[in-house]
């Protein structure tokens, strides 16, 4: 026998099944040039799958483990010869392979179930080991002893788990989860995506907030199922959109800001596991984790379950901000079916859930204005009212409407001013003749206080939720191997009352409706080309059509009849979708009202397609591959259409005062027509796990990673680039520049070909039997790993779908200083009329430098204030990854893991104002002396404003560095880079009637910015290096399951004592970290993006060596010290970090109460009691839940409170 006589063979292989012949009606509200015919759909995935199964290329991960070992003797010489027999459990498939002259031997590519493994040789006695769980992902190493003697013997070695033992082939990081565990445990939604952080190295919830995934008109995150968990977490310290999700071998991640579009019933989920460092290079196009999901299949045996989880208000306890219980009814209903269509050959598995939710949300606390206020009288906040009239234009009207003389200059209120003639509002009160027309007919919309003086909370508006999803597998046998098909499709209907992420309100009155389906086809097969030779391929079509946050509440009002001027060629607002046409979109600095502004049509489609060759070669197990996929994002945008307006407090200091006055700091209104993104991805690797000795491992490989820059198909897109002209639009503003323009791709950034990415990984199992190491390290019961791998990592969808409004395909017009509310195109401080811009009209669909438009006019663009572009010159982000890990196992099933994690993140994609103001030229006309008569003063958000100095010099905006045919310009640019540094540790238990995994992460997370609606310094990006958003210090879970010996306890087995367990989980975690922001402006920078979205760049400025006297305990009072905090004097920054100390933490525990009752040997009840928060301890650790905007009336109060202790209970019947 030679080295390389090992075979690898398989009888009963797996079969096909057909798809269904059909799929969903088409979304309707979509361009049919997007749609996707039922038979279109069929036929491309028919083709696919057929030259799939004789494909030798590239490849990607499909979840799949293998096994593999060393036989030997009891003297330790190794057996070659040896027959290893690896049969399926559930389906009888059989997989063979022999020992070559080393011993070893090696299965590949073996799908996820439970075996039982046999080695046999004449002259040893057979052995056999049962119930071995092959994982997905999982590098199963089992080595066996023969013992001499007749082969008709057997020696039976039972409950062999792979979830519980050394990891000593494997130098990947991550956990998997299990169907039992997961369905064991307590979930409040059902969704495994919650499941994620219950590892090491995962924080617990996502930080994203509405302002940082919603730019102008294109929402990002969507929530699967309506409002289940998208997965958006940070694992080991990558952003919250850096991972990927697999489903049965078939990529579903939601392009625009990277969670899945699919979270499949939980029933029919055989097994998750999520990767978080150190991945092997099969795996590519993420630096966050990977999360790869393998839904159950059919058996020799029919098996299923029917279950209802029913959840009611009288169950629940009330919010800490609500004085009643927030009403809260939810049924999920639902089964599965699975068995053979024919034995050994056919298999099915089929599941639904439907789920019915109505539930009171509450708002938290909300600042609004206080009884007085609503009247004029402002005096309990008088100490707001810091501003001065800023221009002779706004002091006549002022002078108009209060019947006395106003000046430029002149202070809106000083303390004991009680006349007209020492400030412009004596004893802090607006009279109403003062009030503008739009505030007099909005204020009704604003909630009056319920909750204390300037306070309101409620709970009484529900969110509505309609969802249906289900799915269908094959799996069999066939002679192309073991093959399967799998469909998904899930249909939600949302009704939700705060629709704060499609830029609508957080006030009640204004709820947004989102339809979405969710479609999933995965093809799968495994295919034995020759002994030591296994083809593993994978297609698959997800397709995920919403509606999103189109406006209910608020609907119907006219514009006209809210006090606005109205009408095309006036300077008031134009109506530009009379469908969405409502209560004006007002956002103030503690709460929105009005209909929402950034709702959208939104498509993702991807075409995926994954190939894996593996070969074993002696002590070499290699894998070949590489993976494909096309993705499309289609939108249709709402894009602003009628306009929103933002109250910063900018003029008197109070943002209530300006609404009163009628001047807002900013006016937006855009337009943007439809957006066909698409990306594509190839990715190609090789690797080697080599056993380099019979307790070391070494896995090395490389990826080459070809990730493109989304690009439009329409060629819809720009960027700029200073100086240059574009060919495609002659008369284009200089520095605006678009695709086929010089040097400018379809995708704006050029591909980059040199994304080659390392990987090496080495295991060793020490063995030491005697003293001190011998019980630190054990006789091969340890293990020791290192590991590096550099991970490049994709651009999100939303890099390029806040592209759309910009000229001439769209337009975004941002007042270019506070302007009138009533007239928001005219300013305020000097009667400028800023040229009403809408509407407008098409733009062209075929333009490039060969088809150039000499004529087009871009006047009615000028200035340019375009919606964040990406950068012409970005390079690919990547991260730089290491481990080093220990693990023991301290006893039977019980292993400890202790690891350093860290990485080096580079490239990262952030947002930087390419048009900065200039503080400076702003602060040389600030003051009534430096500006000739009639001028304004410069000022906050005055950066495009126009300036005559007292000598009658002319500025024409601040913005000098891109010129004044340009405003407030954003790039996306790879310049961002972030740290991360860990220890994790790990405990694991799994025995017969208990479990468990505790885990603790000691981390910190550094970056220079954790999204794309974080802004950067324009001249100096290390300014903003601070620790991330997700930062979370201390973080402690605990999983675990275990029966309660009531039999015991009572000395007596009958029904009523058996079949108790109880399962929960338990978390103790320090809070985020506290975000600060300046709204004010007051750098004079302009650094916001779209005027509505983006987060701006300043900060407070921060008092060295204050006592920040930290408080979790809203009782108490604020969270942290604001007199540690000022506002910066005018044309500085604020010196403060962006976030650098932490708000409340994490300290919850939800339990269930089990009990199952046999029916007969294969059919049980099981019923169960769930408690989410069970002690009801008051909890305040939402990204958001503490206030850190230092003009905002709640500033530094705990405003947002966490779910109180709610309870669920259910029934399953399981066969």
């Amino acid at each position: 026998m030679t080295k390389n006589s090992e075979t690898l063979q398989s009888s009963n292989r797996n079969p096909f099944g057909t798809i269904p012949s059909h799929t969903a009606q088409q979304w309707r509200g979509a361009p049919e040039e997007r749609l996707l015919t039922a038979s279109k759909v069929v036929r491309a995935v028919l083709a696919v799958t057929y030259l799939s199964m004789f494909a030798a290329g590239s490849a990607s991960a499909a979840g799949n483990g293998s096994v593999s070992g060393l036989i030997t003797d009891s003297s330790g010489a190794v057996i070659p010869g040896a027959t290893i027999t690896l049969t399926n459990t559930s389906q009888g498939t059989v997989l063979t392979a022999v020992s070559d002259l080393q011993g070893l031997y090696s299965l590949p590519s073996l799908p996820v179930a439970h075996y039982d493994l046999t080695v046999e040789l004449a002259g040893f006695k057979t052995e056999k080991r049962s119930n071995i769980a092959i994982d997905a992902d999982e590098k199963l190493r089992i080595d066996v002893k023969l013992e001499v003697g007749e082969q008709s013997e057997t020696v039976t070695v039972n409950g062999t788990l792979s979830e519980v033992h050394v990891e000593k082939v494997s130098t990947q990081l991550g956990e998997v989860v299990s169907a039992e565990n997961m369905t064991t445990l307590s979930l409040n939604g059902r969704s495994y995506t919650d499941l994620l952080p219950i590892q090491p190295g995962i924080t617990p919830i996502s930080t994203m907030k509405p302002n940082s995934i919603i730019m102008a008109g294109v929402t990002g995150a969507i929530e699967p199922s309506g409002e289940l968990n998208p997965g958006n977490v940070s694992i080991n310290g990558q952003r919250e959109s850096a991972n990927g999700f697999v489903v049965n071998g078939g990529s579903v991640q939601e392009h625009m800001n990277g969670g899945t579009s699919i979270v499949p019933n939980l029933d029919s989920i055989a097994e998750f596991r999520v990767l978080t460092n150190n991945f092997d290079s099969e795996y590519g196009n993420y630096n966050g984790g990977i999360i790869n999901v393998v839904t159950k299949s059919g058996s020799d045996k029919y098996h299923g379950d029917a279950f209802e989880f029913l959840r009611a208000t009288p169950l629940d306890s009330k919010g800490y901000f609500s004085d009643t219980t927030a009403s809260f009814n939810q049924n999920q209903f639902g089964g599965t079916l699975g068995g053979p269509i024919m034995r050994s050959k056919l298999y099915f598995f089929s599941d639904y859930q439907g789920t019915r939710t109505r539930q009171g949300i509450e708002t938290g606390l909300i600042s609004v204005p206080s009884a007085a206020n609503r009247g004029g009288n402002l005096g309990d906040i008088a100490s707001s009212l810091t501003g001065v009239v800023n221009g002779s234009y706004w002091a006549n009207l002022l002078s108009q409407r209060l019947g006395y003389e106003v000046n430029p200059g002149e202070p809106y209120y000083v303390p004991g001013c009680v006349s007209p003639t020492q400030c412009v509002l004596p004893n802090a009160t607006i009279p109403t003749r003062a009030w503008s027309s739009p505030a007099q007919h909005l204020l009704q919309y604003i909630p009056t206080p319920n909750a204390g003086p300037g306070q309101f909370s409620t709970s009484a508006q529900d969110q509505v939720v309609r969802d249906d999803k289900s799915a269908f597998r094959l799996d069999a046998n066939s002679r192309l191997g073991l093959v399967s098909g799998y469909y998904f499709i899930d249909d939600y209907r949302l009704d939700n009352p705060y629709p704060v992420q499609q830029g609508g309100a957080s006030v009640p009155g204004f709820n947004a409706l989102t339809l979405g389906r969710a479609q999933l086809y995965a093809l799968g097969a495994t295919t034995v080309l020759g002994p030591t030779l296994v083809n593993e391929a994978h297609f698959s079509y997800m397709r995920n059509a919403n509606q999103i946050g189109h406006p209910l509440g608020g609907k119907g009002v006219s514009v006209a009849s809210q006090g606005f001027v109205t009408g095309p060629g006036t300077p008031g607002i134009v109506v530009q979708n009379p469908a969405l046409e409502g209560v004006e979109n007002v956002v103030f600095n503690s709460f929105a009202m009005g209909v929402t502004t950034t709702g959208t049509d939104q498509v993702n489609n991807t075409w995926h397609y994954s190939d894996t060759v593996s070969k074993v070669s002696g002590a070499h197990t290699m894998k070949f591959g590489g993976q494909f996929h096309n993705d499309q994002v289609n939108l249709v945008p709402n894009a602003v259409f009628n306009g929103s307006f933002i109250f910063s407090g900018t003029e008197t200091g109070s943002d209530y005062a300006d609404f009163l006055l009628g001047i807002p700091s900013n006016y937006i209104q855009s337009y943007g027509s439809t957006f066909l993104l698409r990306n594509n991805y190839l990715g190609a690797f090789a690797q080697d796990s080599w056993r380099a000795r019979s307790n070391l491992t070494v896995n090395y490989g490389v990826r080459w990673d070809i990730i493109t820059p989304w690009w439009e198909k329409n060629n819809n897109i720009q960027t700029i680039v200073a100086g240059q002209q574009s060919k495609v639009y002659p008369h284009s503003p200089a520095g605006l520049v678009f695709p086929t323009d010089a040097g400018i791709p379809k995708s704006l950034s050029p591909t980059r070909w040199k994304n080659f990415s390392p990987r090496l990984g080495i295991a060793y199992s020490p063995s030491a039997t005697n003293g001190f190491m011998g019980k630190l390290l054990g006789d091969q019961e340890s293990s020791i790993r290192v590991g590096f791998g550099r991970f490049y990592t994709a651009f999100q969808g939303l890099s390029a779908g806040i592209m759309y409004a910009v000229p001439p395909y769209g337009y975004n017009y941002l007042s270019p200083a506070p302007p009138l509310f009533d007239r928001p195109f005219i300013t305020a401080a000097d009667g400028t009329d800023n040229v009403q811009r809408y509407p407008l009209s098409p733009a062209p669909i075929d333009a490039s430098a060969k088809h150039p438009y000499p004529n087009l006019d871009f006047s009615p663009f000028i200035p340019v204030n375009a919606d964040p572009f990406f950068y012409h010159d970005n390079q690919t982000p990547y991260a730089d990854d290491y481990m080093f890990s220990f693990q023991r196992e301290l006893a039977m099933n019980l292993v400890l893991s202790a690891s350093y994690v860290g990485n080096r993140g580079h490239n990262i994609l952030v947002a930087q104002q390419a048009n900065p103001g200039n503080p400076a030229l702003c602060l040389s006309v600030s003051q009534p002396n430096q500006v000739a008569p009639g001028s304004p003063t410069c000022g906050p958000f005055a950066e495009n404003g126009v300036f005559t100095r007292a000598d009658g010099t002319v500025i024409n905006s601040t913005r000098d560095v891109l010129g004044p045919n340009f405003g407030t310009v954003t790039a996306q640019k790879t310049i961002g880079k972030s740290r991360y540094d860990a220890l994790e540790l790990n405990l694991r238990h799994q025995g017969q009637s208990r479990g468990f995994l505790l885990g603790y992460t000691l981390a910190k997370s550094m970056d220079t910015g954790s999204n794309l609606g974080e802004q950067v310094h324009p001249f100096d990006v290390n300014r903003t290096y601070a620790v991330s958003s997700w930062d979370m210090r201390h973080n402690f879970v605990a999983s675990y399951n275990t029966e309660i010996p009531f039999a015991r306890v009572f000395g007596r087995t009958n029904a009523f004592t058996t079949g108790w367990s109880i399962s929960g989980t338990t978390r103790f975690a320090s809070g985020f970290p506290v975000t600060l922001y300046n709204t004010g402006d007051t750098s004079l920078l302009g650094t916001f993006g779209n005027g509505v979205n983006n987060d701006l760049l300043d900060t407070p400025d921060y008092t060295p060596g204050c006592d920040l006297k930290i408080n979790h305990n809203p009782a108490k009072g604020s969270a942290f010290n604001t007199d540690c905090f000022s506002v910066p004097a005018l044309g500085t920054l604020g010196d403060a970090p962006r976030r650098f100390f932490y708000g409340p933490g994490i300290e919850n525990t939800d339990l269930a109460l089990i009990k199952d009752v046999p029916v007969s040997d294969a059919k049980s009840l099981q019923f169960r009691i769930e408690a989410f928060n069970v002690f009801n301890k008051a909890q305040f650790y939402g990204p958001a839940s503490v206030d850190g905007t230092i003009q905002s009336p709640t500033f530094g109060e705990i405003v947002g409170a966490a779910d109180p202790r709610l309870i669920q209970i259910a029934m399953k019947f399981r066969f």
